[in-house]
């Protein structure tokens, strides 16, 4: 079978960048399924493409679908010939409708009897006829965050489709979307004339190298325009001995909204420089799309570096325009952050109780001292009362900034402005330790992100987020399926990260107890029961992403109760010994007598040696009773409690073969459940229940 490769190019107006990526993966995935449906072999997908151009090329692509082995049931076996041995009407015509003689026609068993077959070999079509329906559906497939319609088929589109090219080797497959016909014309830059380039066969590298060859350059090829962006970028901020900031997320948007990008260096206002470090990032590469330049002491520098799309003409008239444009938006946030200084944290905080936080659970205002007291407590819980005054301050202040003027046009500023206005102001060792504190009180942003620096920032962090879960939970706004509006999951797996990763000595069932006064008695205990298992299943995730056994956790019945640092320790140790013979053993008697205890209502507080007649009971109750008492912490010392346990192994089973427990005797039959119920509760004295395992 011959093969050769196939190209599509989508041409459109300037897709947005968020576009461009989903879009290439998108195309990938269709392309592979569609290629599969039609059993058409190949050696490889791959897409590629810029703003402009969304392109797949498929090397080595079969001439023809695949042969295909069809089994079609007809009328029941009977129904084969008559009685003189003709064939019947329904099975001469079951044989006319698939292309066979009704000699052809075969007799296969099945689950319901014998029936009629026809066994049909299905030729695979050529390839060329196959594309256009594939080209179309290639096209025509692609799902956008948005969508236009621009003309009269209707087609919903990220943006208007300007050009098709669609190649199978050196022969055009024709289609047509949206009133555009397929060609092997594809076009330059549309800032130089958008000129028409003929494409003579679907050859990546012929194609990526015509493109590459127009002036100026066309780089098709993402990874080509990355490493051109990075030389230019870094070769402007060497040219002034520093080095520029190369944000992996602006760097990643950049190349998707180019398709030549060229740097471009200019000078930013130093009084620019008097606004906080994150603000002028934040304007630079959120909204401007610019890279931020700083020194060997990674301090910033009085340069901006922009990115133009094509030539590297003009650069001072094009530098100049950057430069107005940077210099009115810095100039606003010199604006909004003057202002806000004057009205200080106080007049911001006023503000809170005209801002509702939930409906149902009050407002900014209430939030804030509801935080206050969270943190206040957990600083108690800590048994760090020094950090009291800091952690109370930050957590009443931590949301002021929601009201100023800079957060409003820069929402992501949010915390970090309030700990700059905090900053401002602060004298005292406290009040420094507060602002710090309230500038990191959203952290971690994501749920792999870095934790707040300081003790004072972690627990006013994890206030702010158990407040916030509690008071979804209160008004029923749980997350259910993939539905999660309030990012309550990344809250929660931020307070495990939290506990698990400082290793602070706190359960999840005090935390949930303070949170609980908090809210004066409004968080029930079924509400609170709903937390509790939202939290354990991020534990679980959290446990399974630092190499753990995430199953494991359903053994851990005491989890809500221990510190989720010695919640780890206890699963490692389990891990260590549940591959012991002796423990596995035991384990199963362990299961053995849950088993019999929860047939049983009602049981004796304690043992009667007395009544302990038969030398087997004796043996398990003074084995039970020589189990050392296990304080772990480590999980050394889980491990070493997990295997005294295995010293139960032949006292229960010697117990189950030698000891009737449901004897007729009242006192006896007490006696012995009272008996394994010591035992269970022996077992579980670690805080895990190996019965689980």
């Amino acid at each position: 079978m011959t093969t050769k490769n196939a190209l599509l190019e989508i041409g459109t107006e300037h897709l947005p960048a968020r576009f461009v990526n989903p879009a290439l993966t998108q195309l990938k995935t269709l392309t592979e399924t569609l290629l599969a449906e039609k059993q058409l072999a190949y050696e490889q997908v791959e897409t590629f493409g810029t703003y402009r151009r969304l392109v797949v090329f498929v090397r080595g692509l079969a001439d023809k679908a695949a042969d295909i082995q069809k089994e079609v049931k007809g009328p029941p076996a009977k129904l084969l010939k008559d009685a003189n041995g003709n064939f019947t009407p329904q099975s001469a015509g079951f044989a006319q409708k698939n292309g066979l003689k009704p000699t052809q026609l075969v007799i296969q068993e099945t689950d319901k009897g014998p029936f009629i077959y026809a066994n049909l070999k299905i030729k695979g079509e050529k390839t060329a006829k196959l594309l256009p329906e594939i080209f179309t559906r290639l096209v025509t497939g692609l799902e956008f965050a948005k969508n236009m319609v621009w003309e009269e088929t209707g087609l919903r589109y990220g943006r208007p489709i300007r050009s098709l090219m669609g190649l199978y080797g050196d022969k055009v497959i024709k289609f047509t979307v949206a009133g555009v016909t397929a060609g092997r014309t594809t076009h330059g830059l549309l800032s130089y004339g958008n000129k028409p380039l003929k494409v003579a066969t679907a050859d990546k590298d012929a194609y990526v190298q015509l493109l590459k060859n127009q002036n100026p350059p066309i780089l098709v090829l993402p990874q080509d325009r990355r490493a051109a962006l990075i030389q230019s970028v870094t070769a402007e901020a060497a040219a002034r001995g520093c080095r520029a900031d190369l944000d992996e997320l602006l760097i990643q948007e950049t190349v998707a909204f180019t398709e030549h990008p060229v740097a471009v260096c200019g000078e930013m206002d130093l009084k620019a420089l008097s606004l906080p470090r994150l603000l002028i990032t934040t304007v630079l590469k959120e909204q401007l799309k610019m890279f931020p330049v700083v020194n060997k002491q990674n301090e910033l520098e009085p340069y901006f570096i922009a990115v133009r799309d094509g030539s590297s003409a003009n650069q001072t008239e094009v530098c100049s325009g950057f430069k107005k444009v940077m210099s009115a938006r810095l100039s606003d946030a010199v604006f909004f952050f003057e202002n806000d200084k004057k009205e200080g944290l106080e007049t911001f905080h006023a503000k809170l109780k005209n801002i509702q936080f939930l409906a149902g659970v009050g407002t900014l205002a209430d939030k804030a001292l509801r935080v206050e007291k969270l943190a206040r407590l957990i600083c108690e819980m800590r048994g760090n009362t020094t950090l009291t005054h800091a952690v109370s301050y930050a957590g009443l202040h931590c949301y002021d900034d929601l009201a100023s003027h800079v957060v409003y046009e820069f929402p992501e500023l949010q915390g970090y402005m309030g700990g700059q206005y905090a900053a401002l102001t602060a004298q005292t060792g406290d009040e420094k330790i507060a602002a710090k504190a309230m500038e990191q009180c959203y952290w971690p942003l994501t749920s792999t992100s870095e934790l707040p620096q300081t003790e004072a920032g972690n627990i006013v962090s994890l206030a702010g987020k158990l407040d916030t879960l509690a008071g979804n939970f209160l008004i029923g706004q749980i997350p259910t399926g993939s539905e999660d509006p309030f990012a309550l999951r990344r809250q929660a797996f931020a307070v495990v990260r939290i506990l698990l990763e400082n290793q602070w000595n706190l359960s999840v069932r005090a935390l949930l107890a303070a949170v609980a006064d908090v809210y004066n008695g409004q968080l029930t205990p079924e509400i609170q029961a709903q937390l509790a298992d939202f939290l354990r299943q991020r534990v679980s995730v959290v446990l399974q992403e630092r190499g753990h056994n995430p199953v494991l956790l359903a053994a851990v019945s005491a989890w809500q109760e221990l510190p989720l640092t010695q919640v780890e320790h206890l699963i490692g140790a389990l891990e260590t010994v549940q591959t012991s013979p002796a423990f596995a053993a035991a384990a199963e008697s362990a299961k053995r007598v849950g088993n019999i205890l929860k047939k049983s209502a009602a049981l004796p507080s304690r043992v009667d040696e007395k009544l302990l007649e038969l030398p087997a009971e004796q043996a398990l109750y003074q084995a039970a009773r020589a189990l050392p008492v296990c304080h772990a912490a480590t999980q050394a010392q889980y491990q070493q409690a997990f295997t005294h346990l295995e010293t139960l192994k032949e006292p229960l089973a010697r117990f189950f073969t030698d000891v009737m427990v449901n004897v007729s005797d009242e006192k006896l039959r007490q006696n012995r459940l009272a008996l394994l119920a010591f035992v269970q509760q022996q077992l579980r004295a670690t805080g895990a229940d190996i019965t689980a395992l």
